[in-house]
């Protein structure tokens, strides 16, 4: 194999011949000046011989980066010739390794390209390979829609552990609004399923509801769902139907950072009246402590204070029994969640709820029905230690990479 044959190797085209290149070292440019071999040229429509030679078309397109060259273009002089099968009009010689989709660009750099937004965005991929961003993501979408037609989960698969969760998507204007009272934007959510074991996606719909999450489930065969063995969920209500549908063996668990932030929703309620009472009494001292930007220290469970700092924290406990109180559950609570056995989880929450009883706060009551209402779920959550946390961090890359491909449509120019 000589040179120029590497090179039609390397760009990933078939039956051509290579004439010339010219290089532009200053911006890592190569062009190569090829032309169709006449021998193998066929008609395109009937793939009959082209034996008469009309003319030659010049067809430029992009190819893959070849060495230190990052952008490679390929004038390609494309036979025209008279078809005799087809009574004898002028057809034109397909070309070999072009993407069938985007005829700008090689079957080699499209699957370049793939390979990279698979590591990385659509933005950095154009940057890297010069190309428009917009294309990228047209591309990067037009693969993913025919690998989803041969999407297989890996037989070996362990489905043992799995959560699901949802993220917000974007925030549309309402421009159909039914009455003066419809909002005038509407907000849109799709659902991720994960497995757990492995920190993958599986499946994932619009909406954050039950439906929602039983198309995603549905992908699963049924004898794979019925090896789930735990199922980690947030409170909503509409999963908690879904799972217990299609997952007839799963014990659903529910997260413990869902139930650690509705605890601090209410013990927040609890700093709001009492910083209301103290600014009421024209109380500066529990004022102070008790404003808003200091409800973190409150909630905090090991905050790193200063000596004087702690000080005042114990002194607004002594002042205030309500806050001294809210805080004892806040604590107690983590303590709670922090058992390892069901026997000794059992025993803390009975004792949990014997200090909310004797606190007599409104708010941490309603919050003692909602553990009522859910002990079975976080049992399950003892059991297994196992949370939403893997999706929330899929969740989190997802809302950075939306980010990151807002800006690309803007700054990056639209030709190729």
């Amino acid at each position: 194999m000589n040179f120029a044959d590497l090179i039609i190797e390397a760009c990933g085209l078939q039956d051509v011949f290579i004439d010339s290149f010219k290089i532009d070292k200053a911006n890592l440019k190569l062009d190569i000046y090829a032309r169709q071999d006449r021998q193998k040229c066929r008609c395109l429509s009937c793939n009959s011989e082209l034996l008469d030679v009309h003319d030659w078309r010049i067809r430029v397109f992009r190819g893959p980066p070849i060495g230190a060259f990052c952008e490679v273009w390929i004038h390609l002089k494309r036979l025209r010739a008279v078809c005799d099968t087809c009574q004898g009009e002028l057809r034109m010689s397909p070309i070999k390794g072009l993407h069938p989709q985007f005829g700008n660009m090689t079957l080699a750099l499209a699957e370049v390209s793939g390979r990279l937004m698979e590591e990385i965005t659509c933005e950095a991929t154009a940057r890297l390979l010069r190309l428009n961003p917009k294309t990228m993501w047209d591309l990067d979408q037009w693969r993913m829609r025919r690998m989803h037609k041969d999407y297989k989960l890996p037989e070996d698969l362990d489905v043992s552990l799995m959560s699901a969760d949802e993220i917000h998507f974007r925030t549309i204007a309402n421009d159909i609004r039914i009455s003066p009272f419809s909002g005038k934007y509407i907000t849109k959510y799709f659902t991720n399923l994960v497995v757990t074991l492995v920190s993958k996606v599986v499946a994932n719909n619009d909406g954050r509801d039950a439906m929602a999450l039983a198309k995603c489930l549905k992908i699963l065969p049924k004898k794979t769902r019925e090896k789930v063995q735990y199922f980690a969920l947030d409170m909503n209500a509409g999963f908690f139907n879904a799972v217990r549908k299609l997952c007839p063996n799963a014990e659903i668990a529910v997260d413990r950072f869902h139930l650690v932030q509705d605890l601090n929703k209410h013990f927040n309620e609890v700093r709001k009246e009492e910083f209301k009472k103290a600014k009421q009494r024209k109380d500066e001292f529990q004022e102070g402590m008790l404003e808003p930007g200091r409800r973190f220290i409150l909630m905090e469970r090991n905050p790193i204070l200063s000596v004087e700092e702690s000080n005042m924290l114990g002194k607004l406990k002594m002042l205030n029994v309500n806050i001294n109180a809210a805080m004892l559950i806040v604590d107690y609570f983590h303590k709670v969640l922090d058992k390892t056995t069901i026997p000794k989880f059992r025993k803390a929450l009975a004792q949990w709820y014997g200090i909310v009883r004797e606190a007599k706060l409104k708010h941490f009551k309603k919050f003692a029905l909602l553990v009522r209402k859910y002990r079975l779920n976080i049992e399950a959550y003892i059991r297994s230690d196992l949370t939403t946390a893997i999706s929330e961090g899929i969740n989190n890359k997802i809302k950075v990479l939306k980010r990151m491909a807002f800006f690309a449509w803007e700054w990056f120019p639209t030709n190729l």
